[in-house]
């Protein structure tokens, strides 16, 4: 096998890692609301603090404050490294918090242990049985979420949440718009 198939299918056994400790998990009824503050560069305080608007009988994960990007040092997640990217900011998520993350994908909502209804940016990635895989980041947003399947563009700045027990990367969003649907399959 040559070095890019290799490094193709570590990926791919690391991304189901992640996913059996999120479902492994799935479980446990508590998740902690606040995660800890953090100050960036630019003095920007970050806060994974989430309240909850009601949508029915289930609560929306939304930001209670809104935070400032940094426009001129933007890191993007791009179509070509789409899953290795996302990856790393879930393995590294110390170096990336208070960065300015810019992402485009598909809104894709779940629900938590707790009810809450979380949302992503998320493309679809091989899976185990063929192409049923995603990956991606939360975002939290302070406005009403786009509708799910809605291909858009999000700039912002990386926090942190729990979710399913389990502290993980959600991007504080500053920019939020709709865009011209891309590539939706992503295999690096």
């Amino acid at each position: 096998m040559n070095l890019k198939k290799l490094f193709m299918i570590f990926i791919l056994i690391l991304f189901i890692i992640i996913i059996g400790i999120a479902l492994k998990n799935i479980n446990n009824k508590s998740v902690e609301k606040v995660s800890q503050s953090t100050e960036n560069t630019d003095n920007t305080i970050l806060s994974g603090q989430t309240t909850e608007a009601d949508a029915g009988d289930s609560k929306v994960r939304k930001s209670t404050e809104t935070v400032n990007a940094d426009t001129e040092n933007i890191l993007e997640i791009t179509d070509n490294y789409f899953i290795e990217q996302t990856n790393d900011v879930y393995l590294n998520l110390e170096d990336y918090v208070g960065k300015t993350i810019k992402i485009q994908g598909l809104i894709y909502s779940y629900e938590d242990t707790n009810g809450d209804i979380c949302y992503a940016v998320v493309r679809n990635t091989p899976g185990c049985c063929g192409n049923d895989g995603l990956a991606g980041l939360d975002i939290r947003y302070t406005e009403d979420y786009p509708e799910e399947n809605t291909w858009v563009e999000v700039v912002g700045v990386m926090g942190k949440d729990t979710v399913f027990d389990s502290e993980i990367p959600a991007i504080q969003v500053t920019s939020l718009q709709e865009t011209e649907k891309g590539t939706t399959f992503v295999t690096n």
